[in-house]
């Protein structure tokens, strides 16, 4: 029977669901509340940002939820934000080798394990609205690019630079951080830590042209799957209880 999963995050609620105890995401939804039943006992579910009302008050009635310690990521932090320890321990899953999960959301942040599976650290910068926002705030005449309309700002992959100010502050911000993800991809490949890299988030398609043009040379696959952390709390989702990692 399908259950449902949840993601509580810095700026939005991801839904997910799918059949426990795999990492097929069937349906999604990021927003509110869903368009399929939400049950009254969420098999599984994360939090990075706080629970909006009503969810807050009926989620007295849920089990606890997952926490990064029960993620069975070695070596991983209990300080790491659970959706990083999940979209890392999902991608290391699939890759069956050393990989590195970048996750574009607020935030971005680059997570690595290793071969074995060990959690290897990772890098977080500001994401693209944060950092749109932040030009817009902080300087005299730069203009605020809303959320809704990045994507049509879509930055070109190769040498093209653009002709208007909304267009260049977007350019700007992705083709910076497809460059910081390309130069740590490139490092820890070159030391055999990671032979692959998975890119999740909301702004994954926004990213993903540019940094496919970063990483030609690195002879590195991206791959791309803006479901990780649900499918790893989908995966998690039959078990009584989660097995603490080995630390």
């Amino acid at each position: 029977m399908p259950v449902t999963v949840l993601l509580v995050g810095n700026s939005r609620l991801h839904w997910g669901r799918g059949e426990p105890g795999t990492f097929r995401v069937a349906q999604r939804w990021d927003g509110n509340r869903p368009p399929w039943p939400v049950p009254p006992d969420p098999w599984r579910w994360a939090h990075v940002g706080p629970l909006p009302e009503p969810w807050h008050r009926a989620a007295d009635t849920w089990p606890r939820p997952i926490c990064t310690a029960q993620i069975p990521l070695r070596n991983c932090p209990d300080a790491v934000g659970v959706d990083r320890a999940l979209a890392a321990w999902t991608a290391f899953q699939h890759s069956g080798s050393g990989t590195m999960v970048v996750d574009a959301g607020t935030a971005l942040t680059i997570t690595a394990v290793d071969g074995g599976g060990r959690f290897c650290g990772g890098r977080i910068a500001p994401g693209v609205a944060l950092q749109l926002q932040s030009l817009h705030r902080h300087t005299a005449a730069l203009p605020l690019v809303e959320p809704a309309a990045i994507g049509s700002c879509t930055p070109a992959p190769g040498p093209e630079l653009s002709h208007d100010t909304r267009s260049a502050m977007v350019d700007g911000v992705v083709h910076c951080l497809c460059a910081g993800v390309a130069t740590t991809v490139e490092a820890l490949a070159s030391t055999g830590v990671i032979s692959s890299c998975w890119l999740t988030g909301g702004d994954a398609p926004l990213l993903r042209p540019v940094l496919e043009h970063a990483l030609c040379h690195a002879q590195v696959p991206l791959r791309v799957d803006t479901n990780l952390a649900l499918s790893g709390l989908l995966r998690l989702a039959d078990a009584d209880t989660t097995q603490a990692a080995h630390r």
